[in-house]
Formats: structure tokens, sequence, C-alpha cells
């Protein structure tokens, strides 16, 4: 488990927002790849959006792999040379919004072909792009400064995650006990390829020993893998008869100056 400290600077008007961006599995024709390009060009445009990559960034499966299956294989991979493409394709997609990436969360993809292939994707990926490697799970303290009036902080925990779970009851219980094991108000769980948020208010006590009522909010984070694709060979869950996935990722808003944090998606 990893924790990045990350100072920024805002005004009293000032509202930030926050993308979890991943479960991209860009390699495989499943990949909405316009999809997140366009939410990509989106968070260049607002130089108030911050991201953190969920894991997941490309399939990274090779002939050797039982998921194997070249007809589903995007045509622009190298299957000569399969992480190197991939690991090109992802850094080339973050590369503009670099410096608003707060760092890049490891999916089970990149670890697996870590672990089978003796290469390294992820490790590779992050320094691309220069950006921090959360690892699995990690804590990242938003520290937003204001002259003059200190500092809040607003923690957000980040897992690629984990689970099988289907069903929206299954997910939304799966998102409730993620969000019971950590202190923080920003929840970020990804790997199910569903977009579930929750907020749960709770009183605490502010700095001028005021009672205060305050949200703590999460989310499963989204995909960008679609289960079903007209005209391109089943995915791996159309042949388990999955739910189609929710496509796209949900939209953290922080406004530091009224200590709000809430979640669309």
């Amino acid at each position: 488990m990893e924790v990045l400290d990350v100072a920024i600077n805002y005004g009293r008007s000032d509202e930030f927002r926050l993308y979890p961006i991943g479960d991209i599995h860009g390699g495989t024709k499943h990949c909405a790849e316009e999809m997140v390009k366009s939410i990509i060009a989106k968070v260049l445009k607002d130089k108030k959006a911050r991201i953190i990559g969920m894991g997941d960034y490309a399939e990274f499966i090779s002939p050797s792999d039982p998921r194997w299956d070249s007809k589903g294989i995007a045509d622009w991979v190298d299957k000569d040379d399969i992480a190197e493409s991939e690991i090109d394709w992802v850094a080339k997609l973050f590369k503009p919004v670099a410096s608003q990436v707060l760092g890049l969360l490891e999916g089970n993809h990149e670890n697996m072909f870590r672990v089978h292939s003796h290469a390294d994707p992820q490790k590779n990926i992050c320094a691309r792009l220069g950006v921090p490697n959360l690892g699995a799970t990690s804590f990242v303290n938003l520290r937003f400064n204001r002259s003059g009036n200190g500092s809040r902080l607003i923690r957000v925990v980040a897992a690629h995650g984990a689970g099988g779970a289907i069903t929206p009851g299954a997910k939304l219980t799966r998102l409730q006990r993620f969000m019971n094991n950590y202190a923080a108000r920003i929840y970020l769980h990804g790997h199910v390829h569903d977009i579930i948020t929750h907020t749960i208010p709770y009183l605490d006590v502010s700095d001028a020993g005021r009672i205060v009522s305050r949200d703590k909010v999460g989310a499963m984070t989204g995909c960008f893998f679609t289960t079903y694709t007209q005209g391109i060979a089943p995915s791996y869950g159309e042949w388990k008869n999955y739910p189609p996935t929710s496509l796209g990722c949900p939209v953290f808003t922080i406004v530091p100056d009224k200590d709000i944090v809430r979640v669309e998606g």
C-alpha cells in the first residue's frame, strides 16, 4: 500500500474535479477507444481537473495466456511485441494530461503480465509519464492550500480492486465494505466494470470545535470495455453471459473552501 501527498493551491470559489480513469483494456477490439480519448480531451481543457488511474490500462495478454484470442486483438497491436506496443499506446493516451495525473494504480492485467512475462508494464508507463506509481492500493492526501486560510485535507483511498460480483446489489455491498475499511473522504474502486456511487453522511468536529455534518463518497469507477460488440469476436464477458458494462467514469467534485465532496456518475 502506498501513500501520496499532493499540495494544491486554491481560491475561495475554486471547484476541482477528480476523474478516476481505468479498466480501459486498450489492445482489444472491445475497447471504447474514442470514448476514453474524449474524456482525456475534456480533462485537458479543465485546469482544475485531476486524474487517478485505476489500472488495467491495456490487456497485456500474450499468446501463452489462456485468455488470448487473436480475433479480438486490436489492429494496432504488434503481436511480436505486445507489451511494448500497448505501453506506447497507454503513454500516448495520457501524455497530454500527464501534469494533471496524480498517480496510476496497478491493475491485475499489468501485474499478471509482470509475474508471468518478466516485464513490468506498470513501472514503464509511470516512468514514461513521470507520474507516481500508486501500486495496488493507495492513500492520496490532497492538501488544498489558500493564502491566509491554512490547509484543507481531503483524503482519497483508491484501489484497483478485485472480486467477481455481477449483480448491482453485490457490487454495492463490496463498495460499502471497501468504504468501511479505510478512513477517507473519497473512495475509488475499479475492476468490476460498473459505475455505482454511494454517499455516507457522518458527524465530525471542525477545527473551530463545532459539530459539522460531512459526507464520504465512493464509487465503482466504470470501464471502457464493451461486453458485447457487434461484428467482433465475442469477449470473455459475452461467453459468460455477463451484463453489459457501464462505460465511462464517475466524476468527483471537491470544493475545498466549503469542505464539500460529491460524486456524479
